[in-house]
């Protein structure tokens, strides 16, 4: 009844006992459960205090942990049966609670037991308040259901019902609660019970209720872990719909009721790992006892159900499961209902395959099983086929079993339909790979009794036509194949392996051919074949199989298809008969690449192959025929090595026999085989002709024979260097050289005869080896088979393709008219003339080669350069080759370009009609250059060969056609190409006067042009006046730069001629210009011309004169401020020549007396100049003249002469030479005689009368005087004399002032500048009269002088402002040119109201510099303080502005003086130095050290930096932040990237020496000591790191470190520590400096700057922190890893090692990452480990290093405590620290051990450390070391002493003893490593892989790796390069000369440097990102 009862209310009777609370919520991922009783219910936990008994019971109850063995309450069916209680499910929870909180641990285990009981009673439709119930009961208290009994009641629930219906699976929510129970219960445990294991099997082998259920799979994951099976891809499982019909997809949540818009996925928390890692022997037993049951009770496939497929699909990661299950695959893959569920099981077996391990026996059997599966299908073959594929491409190792067991079934009788298909899968999931594993099986067969070569040729076949004639496989295959066996073959089977093997390429390449031929790079595979072929014939077959001397040349031969067709096919008979020859002649048509090439010589030149260099060499010739004979389009010949020459030449060397012995001291020359020397020299031509544009200019260039057997086969007869001398020498040296080695060989062969000319042997069939040396005719039966060659291989057309031989050739030839060759070329009719260069072609038009029987020929070759002409690239090249030769200095040549150039551009048909013996003016094809397509592209070059033609051309038409060519595009040049242009124009007119000298009209030439000649000068002077005048006005408004680069020598249109200095020319109106003094030059030679008569109005001239002579400029040299002689003596006569006054007073402007006599007396002087030359002789003064001493009587026979022609003037100059009466000619109205008293005086002594000045002739004398004008004849001094007498005879009202007036007006300010001497007295002359207008006047002039100064200025400034000044003005008794003292104390005395009008005043009317000075002067004294009160005031009072000085540093005063400052100079130095840079300035010299830095010029600033570090003194805070300013400019980055790149090295733009860069570390040195007096070390430290920057941007090259680093030594011991931790290579190069300080040393480790410095970053921090975390990254363990792992360890030891301090900085990092390193990651600990143990004693125990360092061995000892550390290796090395530790810090030491006591007793390696033991020697073997070093035992013994130093070092990490025993060890052993003994340089090579990365220098090693590389012996340099991987490592610094060093080695070597290189620049990528 109670039972009806239970069941009533379970099912949802109504009952009167209280309800759950509301707050009470269903279990979920995020739920909370919270029930609401008091304190005491709630807290069910809480340990009553009422009396002990409750506490005994609370330690039993089953509430709070599971019961122990002694309190079991009994077996779990006892607990069911008997203990379980009947409970209401409403009363569940509170009665649960209840006996908790009572700790009634029996009547809770019945209330469990009977809900379970109740809810398998209700399995059909379970009480919901019951499952409520237990869920919240699993909520709150889920340990309750680990009980044993409980658990065991609950898998009562997931068992199988004996009596259930077969197809009912009831309601799943029972299966899902107590599973959800279960795991609940169990989530913590690591050891569940086997019956979970058990009711899964039941389950899952049946109906599978709750294994398939996805509400079950937190329980289900878990279980499943125990069978470790390894899921497969998800693309290889099939769908199957029948799958998981109990999983909620579509209806919600089985405890929540059905609910559409729930999702199916529900996502549960859950963990899963491993629940039965103990038991796997248990669990493997129970899977494996429960499969076999079922195999046994269901023996048929048809009664086997899918629930047991999909058992053993989950169970698969047990080998044996994996066993059952292949063996009956193929049964189940073709049941109809079981292939799905058995296509999943095979995906299981082939995933969890494993190739290692104990089950990798059992796994190649599962897999022999799978190759032998016949599967009929096609599906089922694609299934098959992807498992394997995803198989192999997760673990290659299974690869090679897959493939060897797939062809040993095709090869066998029950062989398989899928093999084919399978290895076609494998190979296109694995192209590499397969191929390789097949090669393999194939060498196992070919060395075995029975002979499987016919198998294996189908089998390659069929796998060809299986991946779908895809033949790129074979290629691995072949590079397989040529690997050497891993055993030897027998000796039986060697011959025949051999020769199968070569069969098995050949069949590579016919298979290939034959199905590759319509694939454009089937002959690119051929090649690469044929290249595995003689590769494996070369290092491999000759070693391993020892074959015969016929086999293997047969083998060679058959190998690269010289054989007959017949012997590819005898084995098998394929190709078949129909496609053997078109697949042989496939292979016959296979190119010649380089490499086969090199290979074929190696084997003739290789001592080890039995085949005769000559066999080789006939090979090579046939092969070589054979490619030629090939169309060259598909490039059968392709080399671009020269050594190849050299290798052809060795296979022609002839030997002397080995058996014969030689005299001493007799070396025998180089000889060579005389038929095979000249057939390699066929050779060579053969390959030239296939490679014309790199290979044949470059052999051409370096063997002449080879260059004259090109001419002949070009031009088809004999050589021109044939003809030389010297041919009949070199016979007879050679026959003199081969007689007297065959006179040794007979001696040594005891010969009877003598060796003569008649009787030798050897004289007919030896030549000389000199390849090299001079072009050697060859034989006549030599030119007739190379004439027959080249004609049959069209050897001269191929050559031809290379305009560089052609041009070479036409060089040679010379420039004569008829070429033959070159006919022969043109007249060819097949030949294109396309393929002939451009070059040729204009060779052969200009020169005249169509002859009258050529004219059709003569019109295509214009028409066909025309056509060139159109595109861009085709006219470059013509104009080019044309406009080059205009400036040839052959005249012929000069012409025939010319001509040429009017042929090809003009469009008419005169190419038949052309004179080529005529003349061609360029005028008539320059007009036609622009009108070329692509002209603008082209004008650049056209405009700069012209030029150069105009530096050699002598025919005077031919330059000013060029002149007026040059004129006509001048406007559109680049201003700097411009200036080239006036350059060289400059030269042409300078230096070519003749030729000029008819290019230009005559000098004295003044009459308009009548004839031809003289229009045609006229207009060439035209040109060059033009371009001139273009030049100048582009210089003057400054289009062109100043600072131009000059012409470099050799550059395009330079005739390396100087141009000179250059020169600063600076007119009076402020425009300035640098010009060449050569280009000034010139332009006053060219105004010696005259004006053109096409200049209009002569504007350029007028110009022209005016700038450089009525203006004339003053000449300054450039970058100085010396004062440059703009005319010197030979210009100045050039001037006085031409007889134009305005030039003619230029040039004797200033002429002292002696330069007027040499003048006279040069012959062709003008009548006028020399009158002009005679008048300037008069006005000089009488001593003068008379201290010229010049011959009396020959002066005046010239003045005789002179007076004859008509000149003027020279008495007062006959006077004072007191010369004798000269005898005129006789004509009587020239002279008269007169009978004159004895006492009167000569007429030559009496000087002139004076003329007076008359009004009317003042604008005249001004005129003169200021604008150059030849108006007044008069002296001018006498005539300014009398002008002061007339105005001020007038008062300043008289016609004189006004005429004055008028004239100045008229008159420009540079004439007045000009003659300061006559201009400054007038002015003031007239500001002293004051007229009317004056002040206008002055004004109006002084505004055009704006930037001049002098008297001229000042009196202008005096005269405009005299009628302005006022009584009246405040400061009126300023004077006009006022002294400094006189504005300072007029600045000083002003007040705050008047002193900016008083400024602005005295800024308007003073000298501008006077100015400056006193402002100058007043910043100075605000600067000294001397404006400020010296009262002492109060302060709680402010200073008035009354009681301040208006200079005050507080005033007003001093920001005006700034801004006047920076108004009137812009460029400040000098005493404004003081201001900006002394010592305590003022609080306004930033403002002026920024304007100084933005304002002035790069030349002024680098003066200012100059003064600064030249010396200190200076104010050290202000200079740096000047540099810093200078080195930040924006205008440094002007036109830079604004985005810099990432690795970008900044310029060095101070470009300081090494003494200012010395100053500017003192500068930062005082800064910091200046910051340390008043901030202490910190504050210096932080200054100093502040200035770091700058100091490193002046230290781009390591001298510059070194200076910077010897100026820090002295400077501050901070600045140099800190300096070596941004640069750790400072050290270093310290070190090697002889001019150390004895302190540097002492200064690196000084404590104090140690401590503060520790503050900072060094730059070894980044890397030394990038190496420990990659050492401490978990990672999964694996070789490659390891050795990664190895490398970083040896990077981080290295560094640690070499750099000082960088190890103790990176302590904290080490130990806070083996703080975070797991005990089962303890493979990380022996590197951690490793990188410390190198550190010293010093980095590594001193404080506060120690306190990290004791934390890192806690961290060692908890994890040797714990079990990790990986054995006692760790154990030992840990206990060898503490050792250390122990010596250094005993005290600290002693408190480690003893807290870890118990660790160090329980591990034997750290007992000894506790028990005081002392640790072996630190040093290496004594006797190992004294015996290295001496070197002097036998290898064997040394090799056992190196291999003991290893094993030493390796037991002690990686510390080797310390610095000092590593150092030695490596010094010791270095040099072993160049060793001829190869165990000794093995070793010795191990050793310095390890020894290396703790060495602190490794130069000994660099030193012995390099020697290794360079050695003799090829054996030595490939150990050394097997190693230099992993040598690098550890010496990372000398990497890159390193590996330059193995570079150079591959180019001169044959020893394959390609993947060391490749291998070394991966491992030091590993450290990239440090």
């Amino acid at each position: 009844m109670e039972r009806g009862k239970m069941s009533s209310t379970g099912r949802g009777g109504k009952s009167k006992a209280p309800q759950h609370p509301q707050d009470i919520f269903a279990l979920g991922s995020k739920s909370t459960v919270v029930v609401s009783r008091d304190s005491e219910k709630r807290n069910i936990h809480k340990p009553s205090t009422s009396s002990v008994g409750e506490r005994k019971r609370e330690t039993a109850t089953f509430g709070s942990q599971p019961p122990s063995k002694r309190a079991r309450i009994g077996s779990p069916a006892e607990a069911v049966s008997g203990t379980s209680l009947e409970v209401d499910p409403v009363d569940l929870v509170p009665n649960v609670l209840q006996a908790l909180d009572t700790h009634n641990s029996d009547k809770l285990l019945g209330l469990l037991t009977g809900s379970i009981r109740l809810l398998k009673s209700q399995r059909s439709k379970p009480d919901p308040i019951l499952c409520m119930s237990m869920l919240y009961l699993t909520k709150i208290r889920p340990n309750m259901f680990a009980h044993e009994t409980v658990t065991q009641s609950l898998c009562t629930l997931l068992k199988r019902e004996q009596g259930a219906a077969f197809k009912s699976k009831g309601n799943p929510l029972v299966f899902v609660l107590a599973c959800n129970m279960l795991y609940a219960g169990h989530r913590d445990g690591n050891n569940w019970p086997d019956t979970f294991i058990k009711v899964y099997i039941e389950d899952a082998l049946n109906e599978r209720w709750w294994v398939d259920c996805s509400w079950c799979k937190c329980l289900v994951e878990n279980i499943v872990t125990a069978f470790g099976t390894k899921q497969p891809a998800a693309h290889l499982i099939p769908s199957d719909n029948t799958l998981g019909t109990m999983s909620p997809s579509g209806s919600g949540s089985p405890l929540m009721g059905s609910n559409e818009d729930d999702t199916d996925n529900t996502e549960l928390e859950y963990s899963v790992f491993p629940r039965y890692s103990s038991s796997y022997e248990t669990v493997e037993a129970l899977v494996l006892e429960a499969i076999k049951e079922q195999i046994q009770r269901r023996a048929a496939p048809d009664a086997i159900g899918k629930g047991f497929l999909k058992l053993l699909s989950a169970t698969c990661g047990f080998p044996e499961i994996r066993m059952i299950a292949a063996s009956r695959l193929e049964a189940w893959l073709h049941s109809g209902k079981l292939w799905r569920a058995a296509q999943e099981l095979l995906a299981h077996v082939c995933a969890n395959a494993h190739a290692a391990g104990p089950s990798a026996a059992r796994d190649h059997e599962v897999l022999a099983q799978l190759a032998r599966m016949r599967l009929k299908t096609k599906p089922l073959q694609a299934a098959y086929q992807a498992c394997l594929r995803e198989m192999v491409s997760e673990s290659t190792a299974l690869l090679r079993s897959v493939v060897t067991h797939t062809i040993y079934n095709e090869l066998s009788n029950v062989r398989s339909p899928n093999n084919m298909a399978v290895l076609a899968a494998l190979i296109q999931a694995q192209p590499q790979l397969v191929p390789a594993a097949m090669a393999d099986t194939y060498q196992e067969l070919v060395v075995r009794t029975e002979d499987y070569l016919r198998p294996l040729r189908a089998l390659t076949r069929e796998c060809v036509r299986a991946t779908r004639s895809d033949a790129q496989a074979l290629l691995p295959l072949a590079r397989a194949l040529a690997q050497p066996p891993p055993l030897d073959p027998p000796q039986e089977v060697r011959e025949r392996a051999f020769q199968s093997l070569a069969d098995l390429f050949c069949l590579c390449c016919l298979v290939t051919a034959a199905h590759s031929k319509h694939s454009s790079d089937y002959r690119s595979q051929l090649c690469a074949l044929q290249q595995q072929a003689l590769g494996w014939l070369l290092d491999t077959a000759v070693a391993v199989y020892r074959p015969a001397r016929h086999d293997c040349l047969h083998v060679l031969n058959k190998i690269m298809f010289v054989e007959p067709a017949e012997t590819y096919s005898k084995v098998d008979n394929w190709p078949p008969e129909s496609e053997r020859a078109l697949t042989y002649r496939l292979c016959c048509e296979a190119p010649l690449p380089q490499n086969t090439l090199l290979r074929l010589v190696f084997i003739g030149l290789s001592k080890d192959i039995p085949v005769p260099p000559t066999e080789v060499f006939e090979l090579i010739e046939q092969l070589v025929r054979r490619a030629c004979a090939l169309p060259p389009e598909d490039q059968p010949l392709q080399v671009d090595k020269l050594e190849i020459a050299d290798y052809i030449f060795q296979l022609c060397q002839f030997h002397p026999p080995d058996n014969i012995t030689l005299p001493a001291g007799y070396t025998p020359p180089a000889l060579a085989i005389t038929s095979l020397y000249w057939r390699g020299w066929m050779l060579l031509t053969m390959l030239a002709a296939h490679n014309p544009q790199g290979f044949a200019e470059r052999a051409a260039n370096t063997y002449p024979t080879l260059r004259a057997l090109i001419e002949c086969c070009i031009t088809s007869k004999p050589s021109i260097e044939w003809s030389g001398a010297g041919e009949s020498e070199r016979l007879e040296a050679e026959r003199a050289t081969v007689l007297q080695l065959e006179t040794h060989l007979a001696a040594a062969s005891n010969a009877k005869l003598p060796v003569t000319e008649h009787s030798s042997r050897l004289l007919a069939q030896l030549t000389t080896l000199e390849p090299l040396g001079p072009a050697r005719r060859p034989p006549a039966g030599v030119l007739e088979a190379l004439q027959a060659l080249s004609s049959q291989l069209r050897l001269g057309r191929l050559l031809c393709r290379q305009p560089g031989l052609l041009l070479q050739l036409v060089e040679r030839h010379g420039t004569r008219r008829a070429m033959p060759w070159l006919h022969q070329l043109l007249r060819h009719d097949r030949l294109e003339l396309s393929v002939l260069p451009v070059q040729c072609l204009c060779e052969f038009l200009s020169a005249g080669g169509a002859g009258a029987g050529e004219a059709g020929k003569a019109g295509e070759l214009c028409a066909h350069l025309r056509r060139t002409l159109h595109s861009e690239e085709g006219a470059r090249a013509v104009l080019h080759y044309y406009l080059q030769r205009l400036a040839h200095a052959h005249a012929p040549t000069r012409a025939s370009a010319s001509r040429g150039l009017k042929l090809v551009l003009s469009q008419s048909d005169d190419a038949i009609e052309m004179d080529y013996n005529a003349d061609v003016n360029p005028e008539s094809w320059l007009s036609l250059l622009p009108s070329l397509r692509h002209w603008e592209a082209l004008r650049g070059e056209a405009v700069r060969r012209v030029r150069a033609a105009c530096l050699v051309e002598c025919a005077p038409p031919h330059v000013a056609a060029y002149l007026g060519f040059l004129a006509q595009h001048a406007h559109h040049h680049h201003p700097h190409d411009l200036t080239d242009m006036v350059l060289d124009l400059s030269q042409v007119l300078m230096e070519r006067t003749t030729v000029m000298g008819y290019v230009l009209p005559p000098v004295d030439s003044k009459e308009t042009p009548r004839d031809e000649r003289l229009l045609a000068q006229h207009r060439a002077l035209h040109a060059l006046t033009t371009i001139f005048y273009t030049h100048l006005r582009q210089v003057l408004s400054n289009e062109i730069p100043e600072i131009q680069e000059p012409v470099e020598e050799g550059a395009e249109g330079a005739s390396g001629w100087n141009a000179g200095e250059k020169v600063m020319l600076q007119w009076a109106n402020g425009r300035q210009a640098n010009l060449h003094v050569v280009i000034a030059h010139a332009h006053l030679k060219l105004l010696c011309f005259g004006p053109s008569y096409l200049d209009t109005n002569q504007e350029m001239y007028s110009w022209l004169q005016s700038t450089w002579v009525g203006d004339a400029p003053e000449a300054f040299v450039s970058e100085s401020s010396d004062e440059a002689v703009l005319l010197p003596d030979w210009l100045r006569l050039s001037l006085v020549r031409s007889a134009r006054p305005a030039l003619l007073e230029a040039g004797l402007r200033g002429l002292p007396a002696h330069k007027l006599a040499l003048f006279i007396q040069t012959f062709g002087m003008p009548v006028s100049s020399m009158s002009a030359l005679l008048g300037a002789l008069d006005a000089c003064p009488a001593g003068a003249v008379v201290r010229l001493g010049v011959e009396r009587a020959y002066m005046a026979q010239l003045l005789r002469v002179q007076r004859a022609r008509g000149a003027s003037g020279g008495h007062a100059f006959a006077a004072a030479l007191r010369l004798a009466r000269p005898h005129y000619p006789p004509d009587d109205t020239l002279f008269t005689e007169e009978a004159l008293p004895d006492e009167v005086e000569d007429p030559w002594s009496s000087p002139r009368q004076t003329a007076k000045l008359e009004v009317g002739q003042i604008g005249a004398l001004l005129a003169t005087a200021f604008a150059g004008a030849d108006t007044y004849r008069g002296d001018l001094d006498t005539a300014f004399t009398q002008l002061h007498g007339l105005l001020w005879e007038e008062g300043g009202a008289g016609a004189a002032t006004r005429a004055v007036l008028a004239a100045l007006r008229g008159s420009r300010a540079a004439g007045l500048l000009r003659r300061p001497a006559h201009a400054a007295p007038l002015l003031r002359a007239l500001a002293r009269l004051r007229p009317a207008t004056l002040a206008e006047t002055a004004g109006a002039l002084l505004s055009q002088c704006k930037l001049s100064r002098g008297p001229v200025v000042e009196a202008l400034r005096a005269a405009r402002g005299a009628p302005a000044r006022s009584p009246a003005h405040a400061h009126a008794a300023l004077p006009a040119n006022a002294t400094k003292d006189q504005l300072v104390a007029a600045l000083e005395s002003a007040t705050p109201s008047t002193l900016e009008a008083l400024g602005n005043e005295i800024i308007e009317t003073q000298d501008t510099q006077v100015v400056v000075d006193t402002i100058t002067h007043l910043l100075e004294k605000n600067q000294e303080g001397r404006y400020e009160l010296q009262v002492k005031a109060d302060p709680d009072e402010e200073f008035s502005a009354s009681a301040q000085h208006v200079l005050s540093r507080r005033g007003l005063g001093c920001g005006l003086l700034l801004d006047w400052l920076s108004e009137l100079q812009r460029e400040t130095l000098g005493r404004q130095m003081r201001l900006m840079f002394q010592r305590g300035g003022g609080a306004w010299r930033p403002l002026l050290v920024t304007l100084l830095a933005h304002r002035a010029s790069w030349r002024t600033l680098h003066a200012a930096l100059v003064a600064l570090t030249d010396h200190g003194g200076w104010s050290a805070k202000a200079v740096l932040d000047f540099a810093e300013t200078l080195i930040g400019s924006p205008r440094v980055w002007q036109g830079r990237d604004r985005t810099t790149p990432k690795h970008h090295s900044p310029d060095d733009s101070l470009r300081l020496s090494h003494h200012q860069l010395g100053v500017l570390i003192g500068y930062v040195g005082a800064e910091a000591h200046e910051a340390e007096a008043t901030g202490g070390a910190e504050a210096a430290r932080r200054r100093i790191e502040a200035r770091l920057p700058l100091v490193l941007r002046c230290c781009s090259e390591p001298h510059a470190l070194l200076a910077a680093a010897l100026a820090a030594s002295r400077s501050h011991p901070l600045l140099l520590l800190l300096l070596y931790m941004k640069v750790p290579k400072v050290l270093q190069l310290l070190r090697e400096c002889e001019d150390l300080p004895p302190a540097t040393p002492q200064l690196l480790v000084a404590g104090e700057a140690r401590a503060v410095a520790r503050r900072s970053t060094s730059a070894t921090d980044r890397v030394a922190h990038a190496l420990l975390t990659a050492l401490a990254a978990p990672h999964h363990h694996s070789k490659e890893h390891s050795q990664k792992m190895w490398r970083t360890e040896a990077g981080a030891r290295g560094v640690f090692a070499r750099c000082a301090g960088a190890g103790a900085r990176a302590l904290p990092l080490a130990g806070a990452l083996l703080r975070g390193v797991r005990a089962r990651q303890h493979h990380h600990l022996q590197h951690l480990l490793a990188a410390l143990e190198v550190l010293p004693d010093a980095d590594l125990f001193e404080p506060p290093a120690g306190d990290e360092v004791h934390g890192i061995l806690e961290c060692f000892l908890n994890m040797l405590k714990g079990g990790g550390g990986g054995g006692g290796s760790l154990a030992h090395r840990v206990a060898a620290l503490l050792r250390r530790y122990r010596a250094a810090r005993p005290q600290r030491a002693a408190t480690l051990l003893h807290a870890h006591r118990d660790t160090i007793a329980s591990q034997a390696a750290l007992a000894g450390v506790a028990g005081g033991e002392g640790s072996a020697s630190a040093a290496p073997p004594p006797h190992a070391l004294q015996a290295l070093r001496r070197r002097i035992a036998p290898p064997d013994e040394l090799h056992w002493l190196v291999q003991e130093v290893e094993a030493w070092g390796v037991r002690r990490g990686g510390a080797w003893g310390g610095a000092a025993s590593a150092d030695a060890l490596l010094r010791a052993t270095a040099p072993l490593a160049a060793s001829p003994h190869a165990p000794l340089r093995t070793a010795t090579l191990s050793l310095l892989t390890k020894l290396l990365p703790a060495a602190p220098d490794t130069h000994p090693g660099l030193q012995a790796i390099l020697e290794c590389l360079d050695s003799d012996q090829p054996e030595i340099a490939q150990s050394v390069l097997d190693k230099l991987p992993e040598l690098v490592v550890g010496m990372q610094e000398h990497a890159a000369r390193i590996l330059t060093f193995v570079f150079e080695l591959g180019l001169r070597s044959r020893l394959p440097v390609e993947q060391c290189i490749a291998k070394c620049v991966s491992t030091i990528n590993l450290n990239r990102g440090c």
